[in-house]
């Protein structure tokens, strides 16, 4: 699974990528991508698949992906996911971490950011942002 910051057993926020280079920037797309990069690098290369052929991949399929944000809204006993936005990735590629950008983009709320490959879903995260709602549902026209 992917390494998210997480806080340790002393009350201190620790972050598993820290020291690892290759998720300096941009460490959020690594995560929605990573379960799918390892099941790309599994296929081309067997077994024997190493991080830097994941890396590799990673680099050329990032600028051919696209990102749906969907609001976590509870209704009854479960959930709805209204689309409230779509982006191609290399429109957001700047984004260092989501959850500031969700905040003054679409206000509080608990959201599902969606990344897609060629059509294909690659990978899911859920974050949570403080304060009022300010989005609003936008039409899906069903294109990924």
């Amino acid at each position: 699974m992917a390494k998210k910051p997480f806080i340790n057993k002393y009350g201190f926020v620790e972050y598993p990528f820290l020291h690892d280079t290759r998720k300096s920037k941009n460490w959020w797309f690594y995560n929605l991508l990573e379960d799918h990069l390892r099941r790309r690098a599994k296929q081309t290369h067997g077994l024997s698949y190493t991080r830097d052929h994941m890396d590799e991949d990673f680099k050329k399929i990032l600028g051919t992906t696209r990102i749906k944000i969907h609001a976590i809204v509870p209704s009854g006993m479960g959930m709805v996911f209204p689309l409230i936005g779509k982006f191609e990735t290399k429109d957001i590629i700047e984004v260092e971490d989501p959850v500031p950008w969700l905040e003054e983009k679409y206000g509080g709320s608990k959201y599902k950011v969606n990344i897609y490959h060629e059509g294909t879903f690659a990978g899911t995260e859920n974050y949570k942002t403080h304060g009022d709602p300010a989005w609003e549902e936008i039409h899906d026209d069903g294109l990924v």
